[in-house]
């Protein structure tokens, strides 16, 4: 017995909690053409119950949140690996690291597996599935709360753990840079363990491609006098250039 289109839509929802759905499944279990389907997806995607995909639907805040991440890692990804590779060569093999939020350190850490760090310690899920496996490295995760829109811990749980270790090194990310007045990221959460990663390291390392540069987000991370080098790409204008060098800190370009 075919189902009417307001008891299929309730079928369809109750199916996407376990997952992903396709149009020719969905016809077949609800005994209706793939047609139908397709008009009863569509309405639950204007409804903001779903979100259309190639064959069928899935759950509207988990690919949400896994699109953001991976469309920001795409975005100047040859600058970000540039910055990355740029990075690694500032921490000596057998190092402490610490990896902060974000797509670029996200870069940095990939490139430092070559360099043979000891420890790395991050909050970015990311950075730690891109160590799974390597025995010799360790890696710690400190606990906290689960970012709602990225793969990063954060809290107070966060930054009592990091606070009870010293880096050697910590790679830096941010959402904005005003040479004049410091580096900012848009969460006050990831904000405040950024802060505890550049206290806790012997070189605090920014790491942000040269559009985050001449603007300014909602919480200030630090200074620029707070950290030891900023890694950006070539496209960074002179003056930005010469803005950073005054507050004394070591300026690379990446190629």
């Amino acid at each position: 017995m075919q189902r009417k289109p307001e008891e299929r839509r309730r079928r369809i929802l109750e199916l996407l909690r376990t997952g992903s759905v396709n149009v020719g499944e969905l016809a077949r279990r609800m005994q209706v053409s793939e047609v139908s389907i397709r008009r009863d997806l569509a309405a639950l995607d204007r409804e903001g119950r779903l979100l259309r995909v190639y064959g069928g639907a899935a759950p509207s805040d988990r690919l949400a949140y896994e699109f953001s991440f991976r469309e920001k890692e795409t975005r100047r990804a040859a600058h970000k690996q540039a910055i990355g590779r740029a990075a690694a060569h500032l921490v000596d093999p057998g190092a402490v690291v610490f990896v902060d939020s974000g797509t670029t350190p996200l870069a940095a850490a990939r490139a430092l597996r070559d360099r043979g760090p000891a420890v790395v310690v991050t909050i970015n899920l990311a950075v730690a599935s891109e160590y799974a496996g390597l025995r010799e490295v360790q890696v710690l995760i400190p606990g906290g709360e689960l970012s709602p829109i990225s793969p990063d811990v954060y809290g107070e749980w966060t930054m009592e753990f990091l606070s009870r270790i010293t880096a050697d090194a910590a790679f830096i990310g941010c959402d904005a840079v005003d040479p004049d007045d410091g580096f900012y990221a848009a969460n006050t959460g990831l904000a405040a363990v950024a802060r505890v990663m550049v206290a806790r390291s012997r070189k605090a390392v920014l790491v942000a491609d040269s559009s985050k540069f001449a603007r300014r987000s909602m919480c200030r991370i630090g200074r620029m006098d707070d950290l030891d080098a900023v890694v950006t790409d070539r496209g960074l204008a002179q003056g930005l250039r010469r803005a950073v060098r005054r507050h004394g800190v070591d300026l690379v370009l990446a190629k």
